[in-house]
């Protein structure tokens, strides 16, 4: 059973070419070469379960940088894409 990372503000951090902030965290199960997305890290810290493959996350603002919670939204990939189309 996978348990959420609760923490990682003291660790490696980077932005992707897509512009989505990465943190260095090897250890979380579908880690790209040791990264992961931030805004995935802060929903699955909060709902204490990993994201399922048919769940996406929203950026509200549409910035991809602000993964404060109150900019994220869970949903599906056909829910985003029409949020984008909006």
């Amino acid at each position: 059973m996978y348990d959420p990372i609760k923490f990682w503000t003291k660790r490696d951090r980077k932005i992707s070419k897509e512009g989505y902030v990465l943190i260095k965290v090897p250890e979380h199960p579908k880690n790209f070469k040791g990264w992961y997305y931030e805004h995935r890290l802060m929903i699955e810290k909060e709902l204490n379960r990993m994201i399922e493959d048919w769940e996406t996350i929203h950026h509200i603002n549409e910035n991809k940088t602000d993964n404060r919670l109150i900019n994220l939204f869970l949903c599906s990939r056909l829910e985003h894409n029409k949020a984008h189309a909006a």
